[in-house]
């Protein structure tokens, strides 16, 4: 039996029970001299390890002209080092020199007079002449395929507002491979192909927002409802920022953030944990730090003074959302907020039961309590079926949340709830991968141990706190609302299921 396996065995005990005995896990947990953090949970009940490394950088940590480098350093991470990627790395040189020289005369042109024309197109001709040169000595995939002729699966990247990782699962006798091929990635990035994979980043924003209804309406109702908050910046970047993007605007990004002391490695599995610190101090330990300390944002969003409400007519299926401002972590408001969310979430909670199962008005309805660490954010979102208006939708939320906020919930919700919550929870931990990103989330928000007592701080909430926490929190007076709606007059598009861009971009 693994890890997970007994952690949600022990869960399953507890279930019936309202107070939640402590989760014990044999976490490991290190920080070698330069500030990179380890924690690693050994089972040798399996045959291999979750290797993941985390950087606490995000899109929270970009500004205008900017936004976006670190989904672009996700992709150019891939591109390998001075070592890895290249037949002959000094060679390369002066063909990248040579492309971003290029690269700016072409994007000046484009700048002054507002769009490609034949000038700024041979330039991109040449551009693409010079890569071709420059490729001769790259080595396209070395660190993909390195990783899968070693029996590595799970490999992956992925970014989002405050956290970047990059992830790999290895046979047990394998992880020497991850320390060298990440601590070289960590020391040496090389910025190789550039201007080609910009184009791919763009491509990849137009397929996940520009082109997408729900894409242009999700990006633009986030940054309506975070109107200072540095959440609002979506983590692709806005298409100006993308078509900026320098070489050297991203390794000042890259040297600013991606150092040893802003990162933590998280390892899951048949682990040999002594040697597993001695092998990252020796291939970690020479990385220096950072030469600043990393600066967290001190902008915070302002309190709310009255409804937004934001409407889009476009080729979409009906949908709503009501968003509202809530604390950051670690307020503890928030875990009696995550049990307003179970009272009225999922098939058993009340919106479900009244606009779905009941009223027959809407598909389905989520509700979200989103831990984030200055500025939270709780949701309420409806697909409402084809015809429906969404006036009345509206009218029973509303409804819903002022009962919430007038009277306590029974004590069968409270059971409910509170089981659901912890079974959820143990639910992202039925994989060496979901522990290991449920232990990075944890640090991140301040320390992995809060993950142990999550179940205790939910189990102590009382039902006589529930309505003045949503008294005070989910005010529609304060709300911000967004509706994306079919065009009047045309054939509605059938309901499908909303797909806002991913918090997490791979």
């Amino acid at each position: 039996m693994d890890v997970a396996a007994r952690l949600l065995s022990l869960l399953l005990f507890l279930g019936l029970s309202v107070d939640a005995a402590e989760i014990s896990l044999p976490v490991s947990y290190s920080t070698i001299d330069n500030g990179l953090r380890l924690i690693m949970v050994p089972d040798t009940n399996v045959a291999v390890v979750s290797c993941r490394l985390y950087y606490f950088v995000g899109s929270m940590y970009e500004s205008s002209g900017y936004t976006g480098l670190s989904h672009m350093f996700e992709h150019m991470m891939f591109k390998g080092t001075k070592h890895l990627g290249t037949a002959d790395y000094e060679k390369e040189i002066p063909f990248m020199g040579a492309i971003d020289s290029l690269d700016r005369l072409a994007y000046n042109r484009e700048q002054t007079i507002g769009h490609p024309d034949s000038v700024s197109q041979h330039y991109r001709q040449m551009i693409t002449a010079t890569l071709d040169q420059q490729r001769k000595y790259i080595k396209k995939d070395e660190i993909w395929e390195l990783y899968q002729n070693n029996g590595g699966t799970s490999l992956n990247a992925w970014t989002a507002d405050n956290m970047t990782a990059y992830i790999v699962t290895l046979p047990k006798n394998k992880t020497e491979l991850f320390y060298w091929i990440e601590s070289d990635r960590m020391r040496d990035p090389v910025l190789r192909e550039f201007t080609s994979e910009r184009d791919v980043v763009m491509e990849e924003r137009r397929m996940r927002i520009d082109n997408k209804p729900d894409g242009r309406y999700w990006e633009r109702l986030n940054a309506l409802f975070d109107i200072a908050s540095p959440y609002r910046i979506p983590t692709i970047g806005w298409p100006s920022d993308i078509r900026g993007y320098t070489r050297a605007k991203l390794e000042q990004h890259v040297h600013k953030f991606y150092t040893p002391d802003n990162a933590v490695i998280v390892m899951v599995g048949n682990i040999d944990t002594l040697k597993a610190k001695q092998d990252v101090k020796r291939y970690f330990g020479s990385i220096p730090r950072a030469p600043q300390p990393k600066e967290e944002p001190i902008t915070r969003e302002p309190a709310p003074i009255g409804e937004t409400r934001y409407t889009v007519y476009d080729q979409a299926a009906p949908h709503l959302d009501m968003l509202f401002h809530t604390p950051g972590y670690p307020n503890p408001d928030l875990y009696r907020l995550d049990v307003v969310e179970g009272i009225l979430s999922g098939r058993s909670g009340r919106l479900y039961h009244r606009l779905v199962d009941i009223e027959g008005l809407c598909t389905s309805v989520d509700v979200s309590n989103d831990l984030r660490l200055f500025d939270g954010c709780f949701q309420v979102s409806a697909d409402l079926k084809t015809g429906v208006d969404p006036a009345k939708v509206e009218l029973i939320i509303r409804e819903e949340l002022a009962r919430v906020a007038a009277v306590p919930p029974t004590d069968a919700e409270m059971r409910r709830v509170s089981n659901e919550i912890r079974m959820s929870f143990v639910s992202d931990l039925k994989s060496l991968e979901g522990l290991s990103d449920r232990l990075a989330f944890f640090e991140r928000l301040g320390n992995w141990r809060n993950m142990l007592t999550y179940p205790d701080s939910i189990a102590v909430v009382k039902k006589q706190e529930i309505p003045a926490i949503a008294k005070k929190y989910l005010d529609p007076a304060y709300m911000t609302i967004g509706l994306l709606l079919p065009p009047p007059g045309t054939v509605p598009v059938e309901p499908g299921g909303f797909t806002p861009p991913a918090e997490q971009l791979r």
